[in-house]
């Protein structure tokens, strides 16, 4: 019965050794958001959005005129509407 038993712990102590240890522990984090970059083109205007992870982040507009672009502010959902501004334009004047 020693004998069974001590072959037990000997095997048990070789299978516990023979286990790669983690180097390091897996890291708990979201995975990235999708980024997408939409362009819509006609003859007169170039429009670039940005989304990320399906939320529209800038949304850029190029005209072919003498007029320059502009940016439209997207909706902020936790925003209320009147607060916000959404869709409202924003002239670039010093852009570099």
């Amino acid at each position: 019965m020693r004998h069974a038993l001590g072959v037990a712990a000997v095997l048990f102590a070789c299978s516990a050794t023979a286990q790669p240890a983690d180097s390091a522990p897996a890291a708990a984090t979201a995975p990235e958001p999708k980024v997408e970059r939409l362009v819509h083109q006609d003859g007169h205007s170039r429009i670039e959005e940005l989304r990320v992870g399906g939320q529209t982040r800038t949304i850029d507009v190029r005209t072919r005129s003498a007029l320059p672009g502009y940016e439209v502010r997207p909706i902020d959902p936790g925003v209320g509407d009147e607060r916000s501004g959404a869709g409202s334009r924003r002239w670039r004047v010093l852009a570099f």
